[in-house]
């Protein structure tokens, strides 16, 4: 591989600000697609079959399509990763093109109460099983695994080596978040949050531009 840099923000301090963009058709991202698509070859909606232009940012992400990227990142591309929900909103002035764009993060979030029909309730479960924990607050998961299955899904959630959970009481409603250096709080001045009403189910952790 002689071409696997990142389309991203102008560097101004690599040790402050890492470079932040997107995962494009150049040699990086036609390795983790043409690994993707091996995985789910045949998987409607989750193999992707858009013929993608040469240094075309890779599109139409969905859970399993973001979470088998991350995880092919993860495992054999160390040097880059998917961002997580607190490195969005960390590095939030220095996304490009935040304002017209969208992108999952590296997590999904459990909410505390069980999903109706059409809430990924059954995906839901097996996440708590993986993570062997519950809490009255929404659940950020990051590091999970994805293999193909079977099931009205066409994959399944795995744990691996790199699976964590957290607790994200700011996930309980709409409202503001800012990194305190540690994690994500609650604050008056910060990126707006939308969540749930219902509360329930597992749902998709992403930016919206």
């Amino acid at each position: 591989m002689t071409d696997y840099s990142i389309e991203g923000n102008p560097i101004v301090d690599p040790k402050l600000v890492p470079i932040i963009g997107n995962l494009v058709y150049n040699d990086l991202g036609q390795e983790v697609l043409a690994l993707h698509n091996e995985k789910f070859r045949g998987v409607k909606n989750i193999e992707d079959k858009n013929s993608y232009k040469k240094r075309q940012p890779l599109s139409f992400s969905n859970i399993p399509r973001i979470q088998s990227y991350a995880q092919i990142l993860r495992e054999i591309f160390p040097h880059t990763h998917v961002l997580s929900d607190v490195e969005v909103v960390q590095y939030w002035n220095a996304i490009p093109e935040r304002d017209s764009t969208y992108a999952d993060t590296n997590s999904v979030v459990i909410f505390p109460k069980e999903g109706s029909e059409g809430s990924n309730e059954d995906l839901r479960k097996i996440v708590l099983g993986i993570v062997g924990k519950k809490s009255k607050f929404p659940l950020v998961v990051s590091g999970l695994g994805v293999e193909k299955a079977d099931n009205n899904y066409g994959f399944i959630f795995i744990g691996t080596d790199f699976t964590k959970a957290r607790e994200a009481p700011y996930l309980s409603h709409d409202g503001k978040v800012s990194f305190n250096g540690k994690e994500l709080v609650s604050s008056e001045e910060g990126v707006g949050v939308l969540t749930s009403d219902s509360q329930s189910g597992l749902r998709r952790l992403y930016r919206y531009g």
